[in-house]
């Protein structure tokens, strides 16, 4: 049985994971989750008793899942392990940007607060989704551009760094 923990909304989750034979178990809080191969990309996942179809597929750095209906996006993360962050802006280290457009639900920092490299900054929900943008940076935080409720864009700097020496 392996334990990982997860930052969802600035909170942390514990969940267990378990292997037996062709059936992955997830635990998490009270809720356990198991996951079972139905076919090519096709499984059974059953909730707290009730099974849900799920199918995923693969393709350029995005995996589609469609569980019951429900299409979900889930993009792969950097190669520098980051949750986000737009393109063409990879190397302004001291900015932080929306991944793609969308809302601000949570701003985790302030400004004059020191930030560690992969901390937490910000929560942008987009396409019915939230994702956490981390600091690609170790700073301390010289602008906070964006409230909670906000619309932003991909070009517009959510959060300023003054990078650490």
């Amino acid at each position: 049985m392996n334990s990982h923990e997860f930052l969802i909304d600035g909170e942390t989750v514990s969940a267990t994971f378990d292997r037996k034979g062709d059936t992955i178990t997830v635990i998490t809080g009270e809720k356990e989750f198991s996951f079972q191969p139905a076919g090519d990309n096709l499984f059974n996942v059953t909730v707290n008793g009730h099974t849900y179809h799920a199918a995923a597929v693969y393709n350029k750095g995005v995996f589609y899942i469609d569980i019951d209906s429900v299409l979900l996006e889930v993009k792969e993360p950097s190669e520098d392990g980051f949750a986000g962050g737009a393109t063409g802006h990879e190397g302004e280290k001291d900015k932080i940007y929306a991944p793609m457009p969308g809302k601000i639900v949570k701003v985790m920092v302030s400004v004059g607060d020191e930030v560690e490299v992969k901390q937490p900054m910000v929560i942008v929900e987009a396409m019915k989704m939230e994702n956490q943008v981390n600091s690609k940076a170790a700073g301390k935080v010289k602008a906070v551009n964006f409230a909670p409720g906000d619309q932003v864009d991909t070009e517009s700097p959510i959060i300023e760094l003054d990078l650490a020496e």
